[in-house]
Formats: C-alpha cells, structure tokens, sequence
C-alpha cells in the first residue's frame, strides 16, 4: 500500500516538480551574474541525472531497463547531436539576426517584448517555435524524403531517457532551423534563447523517459509522455498524432492529439511497416540514402512473416 501511494505521488509530481525546478534555478543563477550558456546547460545536467536515476528506481517498464545493443546507437546519436548543433548555429545565429535586422529596419521597432514578465517571453517563446516545429514534425510523416530521416527517431526500440536525442543529424538540423531562426529574428535576447533550449531539452527527456508519469489537466497543456508514447506507437495510425514537441497547443488546434481513455500505450515500440530498418548508428545516418533497399527488404520481411502466420 505505501509502495503505490508513492508511485501514485511520484507519478504526479516528479515531472512538475523538476522541470520548473530547473527553469526557475536558472533564472536565479543568471540573477546572480553567471551566464545564460552556463545556466542552462549546468541546470539542464542536473535534471538529466534526476531522470536517470529515477527510472531505474521506478521504470515505467522493466523490460526498458535493458539495452539490446540500443544505448550504444543512442549515445552515438547523442554525440552526432551536439556536434550538430555546435556546426549549425552558429550558421543560424548569423541567419536570424539578420532577419532580426532586416525586419527592426523596416518596421523601426524590435518586434520581441523585454518589458514582458520573464514567464511572458518564455511563454511566448515555446508557443512561436511550436508554430513552426509542430508542421515541420507533420511533415515529417506524410513527405517521404522528410520521413527518410525522421524514421531513425521512430525505430527506437524501448522509451527511456537517452533516445530522446535519437535524431538523424538531418531531422536535428529542419527543427533547429524551424526553433532558432524565427527567435532571432524576433529579437529574443541570449537569455530567452537560452531558458528556451533548457525547456526543451528537459521536457524531452522526460517526455521519452521510463517513467510512470501521470499529468492529468497537464496533458492539456504538454506533449508530455503519455501522449508521446503514442505518438511512438508502431502503428502509422497511432503513431501520426501528438506532433507536438513541447506543448499540445497546435495539436489540440488541428485535430491531432491523441490518447484514448480505455488502453494505454503499447510497450513494444517500433515502426511496424519497416521491421529491417538498422540498428546501428552508420547504418541509420545512411539509411535515407539507401531507403528503398529498406523498404523492398522490409516489405519481403512483412510477407514471409504473413506466410509463416
């Protein structure tokens, strides 16, 4: 009884609690003089080890404790990422200030508002970059050339906490261009840009985590791991919904959120119409080059498992 009255508590409490604890602790220490680039991730690094240590205390799923070879992709997948990034922004810093330049000229005014409350331009922040993000997500799934990278993401085989950066560079490059360059352009200062990477990359880790999160009205709100899980469900059907990446905002608008009372997620994950897709970190950032040798090897895996059946 003690034992799932604290799973009942934990459930409810760990995602609210650790998230806005790392927002607000980096607003202070930002306060207090230290620079945004070393606020956030330092706040950001604390909350990835309080997820980690969770989920081997209280999985969601055992059976996602364990790497079949899995971790050693996603750590590859991991690195890849932040290379990625550390090439590309600053590609994206210079793209959206010139934005920002050419826009305040025309228009003679910055278009970001400083005088906002600090929670008023984070808001807003998340709410501008979802815009953008939610459709490029979309895509993703119905433009077959877009799908090419995407599926690296989709044919993880377990939910926990390190695929969360699961990402073909490809995939990691049309959400930062569709995340960076429209906060730039609007002006946001280093400080926004900053507490608006730590909300992502703290909602994303717990959104992929092995967790038995329970949000309730938060689910309204979030695309947090009860609706995510869906979204990685390895039925198309099931799994095209919930395309929000931090909020559930545009998904609510478009008729695309997704989780049914009456059953929960699907434990084994996937992507059911590509059972050969590779499981190695190579093999997948080739995979869009070699995709049709996938899909005929995937499509005469699918019927001889029909002919066995």
């Amino acid at each position: 009884m003690a034992e799932s009255r604290i799973r009942w508590w934990f459930a409810r409490s760990i995602f609210p609690l650790v998230f806005g604890g790392s927002l607000m602790g980096a607003i202070a220490l930002i306060d207090r003089g230290m620079s945004p680039v070393a606020a956030a991730p330092l706040c950001q690094a604390i909350a990835f080890l309080i997820v980690l240590g969770c989920e081997r205390i209280i999985p969601l799923h055992r059976s996602w404790l364990h790497s079949n070879g899995d971790m050693k992709t996603d750590l590859s997948h991991a690195l890849t990422v932040i290379g990625t990034g550390a090439i590309v922004q600053p590609a994206l810093v210079a793209a959206g200030i010139a934005a920002s330049s050419w826009f305040t000229t025309r228009a003679g005014f910055d278009l970001w508002p400083d005088q906002w409350p600090l929670l008023g331009q984070i808001t807003l922040a998340v709410v501008v970059v979802e815009a953008f993000q939610y459709w490029v997500h979309r895509l993703q799934h119905t433009v077959d050339w877009m799908w090419r990278f995407h599926a690296t993401h989709h044919s993880a085989p377990r939910l926990y906490w390190l695929n969360a950066s699961r990402f073909h560079f490809g995939d990691i490059l049309m959400h930062n261009v569709a995340g960076f360059i429209p906060l730039m352009a609007m002006g946001a200062s280093e400080e926004m840009l900053a507490l608006w990477t730590l909300f992502a990359a703290v909602h994303g880790v717990f959104q992929h985590a092995n967790l038995p999160l329970r949000l309730g009205p938060l689910n309204w709100i979030f695309s947090m791991a009860e609706l995510h899980r869906w979204h990685h469900s390895p039925r198309a059907e099931e799994a095209n919904h919930n395309y929000g990446q931090n909020i559930i905002l545009f998904d609510i608008l478009f008729g695309t959120r997704f989780l049914p009372k009456d059953r929960e997620p699907p434990e084994q994950i996937g992507i059911e119409s590509l059972p050969t897709f590779p499981t190695t970190w190579w093999a997948q950032i080739l995979s869009p080059l070699r995709w049709r040798k996938i899909e005929a090897a995937s499509q005469q895996a699918l019927a001889q498992e029909r002919g066995n059946a």
